[in-house]
């Protein structure tokens, strides 16, 4: 069973392009650069006007691992609370605050989160070959003859994202999780190849023998002065640039969004995520 899902509401929500950026960012600067770039940053993320196509394959009860990441999340909150009233009696007895803390930790019981009969979880076949596009900006650095010889700004384009993989989503106490676990078999990903800028070496994707790599095809093209466009030697950065960009996106999407990793998002009143 396949179902339309209002992209239109999702792209044009500028708060929601804002967000994916600065999360990418955030990213970006827990990543380990390699010696010819740096100040590596999303400039910008659109979503596109072109959703994914989503197959409703199965419907079934929610994953206990989501029930014990909420309750998890509870605890941590419970546990920050009582932290925060134990500062609020600075002057009250240390004695008599440390029994009272055992008392509390021997009368407590663990949180048990309990199903719900509107909890719900579906497995989906997701496929997108639409027009995201995400621009980066970064500085080309020239190690030779000397190191840091010369930095040159340059801007990415990547778009072309394909991707075609199973997923779950499981909605339970007003949170939505999603997943990604493994990828379809798709002709017209199969056998694509990463598309580089046609200016610079043609680099072709290693066949991910994982299971599951999540993007499958990107297209990434490099913009940086006329003026170096002939150089070999920063033909070739642009190059590792680029492979660069397609190897971290991948691992990013993979440690973010593959099982056993997930999003979550909480649509409780009080707006915590």
């Amino acid at each position: 069973m396949s179902f339309d899902i209002n992209w239109s509401t999702l792209e044009s929500d500028n708060r929601l392009n804002d967000l994916i950026r600065k999360h990418l960012n955030s990213y970006l600067q827990t990543t380990q650069l390699p010696s010819y770039v740096s100040n590596l940053r999303v400039l910008d993320f659109d979503l596109g006007k072109v959703g994914p196509a989503i197959t409703l394959k199965e419907i079934t009860d929610p994953l206990d691992e989501f029930y014990d990441s909420i309750r998890d999340e509870l605890e941590n909150n419970e546990a920050e609370e009582n932290d925060n009233n134990k500062n609020e009696h600075e002057h009250a007895n240390i004695e008599h605050r440390v029994v009272n803390q055992e008392n509390i930790n021997e009368d407590s019981e663990p949180l048990v989160i309990m199903p719900s009969p509107n909890d719900v979880q579906f497995l989906l076949e997701a496929e997108y070959k639409g027009d995201l596009l995400v621009t980066i900006g970064a500085d080309l650095v020239l190690n030779y003859p000397v190191e840091k010889f010369m930095t040159l700004p340059v801007k990415l384009s990547i778009s072309d994202i394909g991707l075609h993989s199973l997923c779950i989503a499981a909605y339970l106490s007003k949170q939505l999780f999603f997943s990604f676990l493994c990828d379809v078999s798709d002709p017209a990903l199969d056998d694509s190849q990463i598309i580089l800028d046609p200016k610079g070496p043609i680099l072709a994707a290693t066949k991910p023998l994982e299971r599951i790599s999540i993007v499958r095809s990107m297209k990434i093209e490099t913009e940086i002065g006329e003026q170096y466009q002939g150089q070999g030697s920063i033909l070739r950065s642009v190059g590792e640039l680029e492979q660069f960009m397609f190897t971290i996106s991948k691992d990013f999407l993979r440690k973010e969004l593959a099982w056993p990793s997930w999003i979550n998002l909480d649509f409780n009143d009080d707006g915590e995520q």
